[in-house]
């Protein structure tokens, strides 16, 4: 039994993200046949934007705050909690100032990243544990979208996915709190090198499944926009399965056949369904069978393959030190490049684009871990 725990060790993140993905379903089945497209459209793209508040909220520390725990550097992960405290209030107020979201719970939702206690009890490897935050956090998600149906408030709708987060934030909490496992401790601390390689590694992992749909959606048409936005928050369900089973692979160290099993084989299956019935998908999230969104769903289909392939390098790229520092780099890359290019007249050409840009990261990640010049031995 003990054996096989060691293979599957990752069900229970994947588990908890079905929980969070099938409460996700629920919750956009519930909404996706009540609210008008444009209502919706307007809730995703502030939930993109806010998503990318998130990842600067969060830091790209949680794998960093997972070793620092497991490594017991407590004064370290003192400061980069204030840190990502102070991020999470900075960010919510750009997006303030900035755009036009409007004030809403939806705003909180930084704020409860930067004071999730996960990565205590991943440290801790009571990984079943997750699963439990995450049926607590559906179930206040499915609640908050009954309510908005009934009441047909759009600032309600906007209360679903803070609704989540502040009960997941209320749950980690009090799991966190109680009596500590035993937890076999990694040998060898951080260094700085390997910590802000880290911290670029996953600060781009964190960004990959936003920051394209945000700035390469932007200038397009208000229809095709609306599209886009619809057609990502399937391919996010994908982009979250990946990430949590990448958690799991990470507190655990896992290396070989088995970690390119786990990350692989999920998005494969997403490719083959966007491939040959995205239709079904539409008709089943959105009531619709909409012919450009369909055809934007089978143009995405390799974009969860290239997600999970940039994942696995990301997961090999930054348990080593690297004088170039590729997650920053290709960060900035994704960032200059994405606020240069010029506006696309249809939704299908920024998705081809995003997914070429997906690309363009792979390969730099993979010359970068390959180079013996740039590349220093594992930390």
């Amino acid at each position: 039994m003990h054996r096989l725990y060691s293979h599957l060790y990752p069900l229970w993140l994947v588990i908890a993200n079905l929980v969070a993905r099938l409460g996700g379903m629920i919750t956009l089945l519930l909404v996706g046949h009540h609210f008008a497209p444009d209502q919706l459209a307007g809730y995703f793209t502030a939930l993109a934007t806010i998503g990318l508040a998130v990842t600067i909220a969060q830091a790209g520390c949680g794998p960093l705050l997972i070793r620092l725990y497991q490594t017991s550097q407590i004064k370290v992960i003192v400061t980069i909690c204030a840190l990502r405290v102070t991020l999470a209030l900075a960010a919510t107020a750009f997006v303030i100032t900035t755009t036009d979201i409007p004030l809403s719970p939806i705003l909180l939702m930084p704020l409860a990243a930067a004071l999730a206690p996960d990565w205590i009890i991943t440290g801790r490897g009571q990984l079943s544990q997750i699963a439990l935050i995450a049926v607590f956090g559906q179930i206040a998600g499915i609640i908050t979208a009954v309510i908005a149906i009934a009441t047909n408030s759009n600032l309600t709708l906007f209360a679903i996915a803070p609704a989540i987060s502040l009960a997941s934030l209320i749950a980690g909490f009090l799991l966190a709190l109680r009596e500590q496992a035993t937890q076999q401790a990694v040998a060898r601390k951080l260094t700085g090198n390997h910590a802000i390689n880290l911290i670029g590694f996953i600060l781009l992992a964190g960004a990959l499944p936003n920051l394209d749909f945000v700035l390469l959606g932007q200038n397009l048409p208000d229809a095709a926009h609306d599209n886009l936005m619809l057609g990502q928050r399937i391919f996010l369900i994908t982009s979250a399965i990946i990430a949590s089973i990448s958690t799991a692979l990470f507190a655990k160290r896992q290396s070989g056949l088995l970690r390119d099993i786990w990350l692989i084989t999920p998005p494969l299956a997403t490719t083959a369904i966007l491939l040959f019935i995205p239709e079904t998908l539409a008709l089943l999230f959105y009531g619709t069978t909409n012919a450009d969104l369909v055809t934007l769903l089978r143009t995405g289909a390799f974009w969860p393959a290239l997600l999970a392939m940039i994942s696995r390098q990301i997961l090999i790229s930054q348990e080593t030190e690297n004088r170039l520092f590729p997650g920053w780099l290709c960060l900035a890359l994704l960032v200059v490049s994405g606020l240069l290019l010029p506006a696309f007249p249809h939704e299908t050409d920024a998705l081809i684009v995003m997914q070429l840009r997906l690309t363009i990261c792979l390969f730099l990640m993979l010359i970068c871990h390959r180079s013996p010049i740039l590349r220093n031995k594992p930390a």
